[in-house]
């Protein structure tokens, strides 16, 4: 592992800080949108159970090893992880729409945008992730990765 991978940026959420307000969803679709549709987030917030006594964030690793760019069937590929940033971006005009990213992440991240036909993920955008700047509770945070692994529970 690089010097230069622990010093990416990510995001990390604290699920003891989360409200359940969607402002990390609005502020994604909007940025990237240009409207307000829950829908069209590339970051999900669920209820972590039918009480709500949380909330659970799902939004884009940026992986080491990005699963959903092994499974893309373009050359070149559509997906590509930057090698400086370390984000993992989809290309929409190499997308075939075929899926196959949205069915390898283990979290499902990807979504698919029926009326360009692509599949679709979070960029980072661009370096300055709008949902974490919009967070009011500051449950989304930017963090190197080495900042982030040090926030991991130990086993």
């Amino acid at each position: 592992m690089s010097k230069d991978f622990l010093n990416q940026k990510v995001l990390i959420y604290n699920p003891e800080k989360c409200s359940g307000c969607y402002y990390c969803m609005i502020a994604c679709s909007f940025y990237h949108n240009e409207e307000a549709d829950l829908e069209k987030a590339y970051l999900r917030v669920y209820p972590q159970d039918e009480e709500f006594t949380g909330f659970v964030n799902a939004h884009c690793t940026h992986c080491e090893y990005p699963i959903c760019e092994a499974a893309c069937p373009t050359e070149p590929k559509a997906i590509t992880k930057d090698p400086n940033s370390g984000f993992v971006i989809i290309d929409r005009m190499r997308c075939i729409g075929c899926k196959s990213c949205n069915f390898a992440c283990p979290i499902s991240i990807p979504i698919f945008e029926k009326p360009f036909g692509i599949s679709n993920k979070c960029n980072f955008c661009d370096g300055d992730p709008r949902c974490a700047k919009y967070c009011s509770t500051g449950a989304l945070e930017v963090v190197t990765r080495k900042e982030a692994k040090e926030t991991e529970p130990d086993e």
